[in-house]
């Protein structure tokens, strides 16, 4: 099957007649008949039974949809990244970042980036570690920023300072008064709201009660995302323990508290490792490092 013949296989599968797919692909209702019949001739197979009602898909067909579903992603991440190109020749710079960063760190560099390269479009979108790095490797962000990443191939990780871990809960006089730290070893950890166990910052909190011989405590709530945690700990649930972005870049701060022993967790840019880097990309890291640490 060429390429073509495999959009229009695509296209009739997504909208279930040739008229529908042949809207999707802007050609014509015979056009596209003609390159399904062609598609068809060159497999040696049917795809569709044509009935009355319109076409149905043969079982040889399901199994096709499923194999060629990579491929034809890779040709639309192609597609919308020359239309970028054309519409933004070496003036776009796409960024990605965990929700948590895109709360505070973000966007606070977003904000001198752009007062220094006004000129220069942004499309920034926020994903978890693994998504980040695939955009990456498809040429469809060109950085990304997450606490320690797991190094992949491919991927240069370039850790810029650290984040402190603090205490989020009530201000109820069971944590210490005023200012002071919440020593880990004096929390009831029946009320905690605890991050998923495989996140950078679950991991590090995981070890560090571990030195403490709290082996043993598990969450009350486990939460994936680290403002849901924020809000559960504000709404009076428990107490969460999470970054110092999150916690500081969400409006009342009564409720943040250091933590004893004090511990972080490295924020990371992430490049493919095959682009070489514009401009834009460099003023944007070096406004991301300026702010890595303050709070």
């Amino acid at each position: 099957m060429r390429l073509r013949h495999i959009e229009v296989f695509h296209a009739v599968m997504q909208a279930g007649s040739l008229s529908g797919a042949a809207d999707l692909l802007n050609i014509s209702q015979p056009a596209a008949s003609k390159m399904l019949a062609q598609a068809e001739h060159s497999l040696g197979v049917a795809l569709f039974k044509r009935l009355p009602g319109g076409l149905k898909a043969t079982p040889e067909a399901v199994m096709l949809f499923q194999e060629t579903k990579s491929l034809h992603l890779s040709l639309e991440r192609v597609r919308n990244l020359a239309r970028n190109l054309a519409s933004h020749p070496g003036g776009m710079l796409r960024i990605g970042c965990i929700p948590s960063l895109g709360l505070s760190l973000v966007p606070q560099a977003v904000a001198a980036f752009t007062g220094l390269c006004p000129d220069v479009s942004l499309n920034i979108r926020t994903e978890n570690n693994e998504t980040l790095s695939a955009l990456l490797l498809a040429q469809e962000i060109d950085v990304g920023i997450a606490f320690e990443p797991t190094a992949k191939a491919g991927i240069t990780i370039e850790e810029l300072g650290q984040a402190k871990a603090v205490f989020v809960g009530p201000n109820d006089g069971t944590t210490g008064s005023g200012l002071s730290p919440v020593h880990l070893g004096d929390l009831d950890y029946s009320k905690w709201i605890g991050l998923d166990s495989a996140d950078p910052l679950g991991l590090k909190i995981s070890a560090t009660l571990a030195t403490l011989d709290k082996h043993d405590v598990s969450p009350m709530i486990e939460v994936k995302t680290y403002y849901l945690a924020r809000a559960l700990a504000e709404s009076g649930v428990g107490f969460t323990i999470i970054d110092e972005y999150t916690a500081t870049g969400m409006g009342d701060r009564s409720f943040v508290k250091e933590l004893e022993p004090a511990f972080s967790i490295g924020v990371s840019v992430m490049t493919a490792a095959s682009n070489a880097g514009t401009h834009a990309l460099k003023v944007f890291m070096q406004q991301l490092a300026k702010r890595v640490g303050r709070s």
